[in-house]
């Protein structure tokens, strides 16, 4: 049993009834497995705003890696004794979810995230009165990134299908810890230069957070990280893991551009779902940018299939500025 900061469990049952047993139940184990992954019994930020008589609750979840993660909201009738946090704010706006947001992004960047993210499912219609919407996120100060596609491809049992073509016979791929630390960052910032993959990431989030990030996420005493080289010289990275379903993730993959559009693509693919097998996933998922058509194209040439796409939406301590729209109570 995960052990939480006080008062969290009582704040929850509280945000939680409004909700669906199923999402409530879903946040819930969501809370637990960040709580697992960063070793924090206080990974929640939690959220009040009050608009005469309603008060809107919301919160985030801090992941490794300086990453702040949007999750729920809900809205109540507003009583005294629904105040559970220190941070219950009067706004003097009836649209109190923004408010709430915002919030939750200066609380963040308080605790040091370095990004803050909203994923916004692209096929929703959002008519669900506790979900919110990119507007949402605009009028909290927030900017859009891109489309996110979530990519899925089965691996069945027996012969792995391959996509058409050839492994290069001067592709190797070694574990990365084949070359020294600094120089396995010089090589995923090298792979970020002209990248299509969400390039603006760079610029917002160090390399050793992302690393950080990356880390947290994968199966204990299970390593997939790999320097993918040509001819010997190191040319790229890739970062694989293995969850406890057991589901594979791809979760980076980037050349330095002096190596990108040569043929490479298969054989690191080849090597990928390989390692997947190896690991015994039953599947392999991954997130790409809609704007990275050559990946796509890549991806679904290995059998690779939408399931499901997101909006994303990010702020920075770089360049959020904070609004006067509310004050505390």
């Amino acid at each position: 049993m995960t052990e939480f900061a006080p008062n969290l469990e009582r704040w929850w049952d509280w945000y939680a009834q409004p909700l669906s047993l199923a999402r409530a139940a879903g946040e819930w184990t969501w809370i637990e497995r960040i709580a697992n992954e960063t070793r924090s019994n206080n990974p929640v930020i939690s959220a009040q705003v009050a608009f005469e008589d309603s008060l809107t609750a919301g919160f985030c979840l801090l992941l490794a890696g300086a990453l702040a993660v949007q999750g729920g909201i809900t809205r109540r009738p507003h009583h005294r004794s629904y105040r559970f946090s220190d941070l219950c704010l009067q706004s003097n706006s009836p649209d109190t979810i923004p408010r709430c947001i915002e919030r939750l992004i200066v609380e963040s960047f308080r605790r040091k995230a370095e990004l803050y993210q909203a994923l916004l499912p692209a096929e929703s219609a959002m008519i669900d009165p506790h979900c919110i919407s990119q507007d949402h996120c605009r009028l909290a100060g927030m900017f859009y990134l891109t489309k996110l596609n979530r990519m899925e491809k089965s691996l069945t049992k027996g012969k792995l299908e391959l996509a058409p073509g050839k492994r290069p016979s001067n592709l190797t791929i070694q574990p990365y810890h084949s070359i020294p630390e600094g120089d396995w960052i010089k090589l995923i910032e090298d792979s970020y230069v002209n990248s299509k993959d969400v390039p603006e990431i760079s610029s917002l989030r160090s390399t050793r957070c992302a690393l950080e990030g990356y880390r947290a996420n994968r199966t204990r005493g299970v390593e997939g990280w790999f320097v993918v080289r040509v001819d010997g010289k190191p040319a790229g990275c890739l970062i694989l893991a293995r969850n406890y379903h057991p589901v594979g993730e791809i979760s980076y993959l980037g050349l330095s551009p002096e190596f990108r559009g040569k043929g490479y693509s298969f054989g690191i693919m080849q090597f990928a779902l390989d390692w997947m097998a190896s690991q015994k996933c039953t599947k392999v998922a991954l997130a790409i940018d809609s704007r990275n058509e050559v990946a796509l194209r890549v991806y679904q040439n290995w059998g690779f299939q939408d399931t499901i796409s997101y909006h994303a939406w990010v702020a920075s301590p770089k360049t959020f500025q904070s609004s006067d729209f509310y004050s505390c109570t």
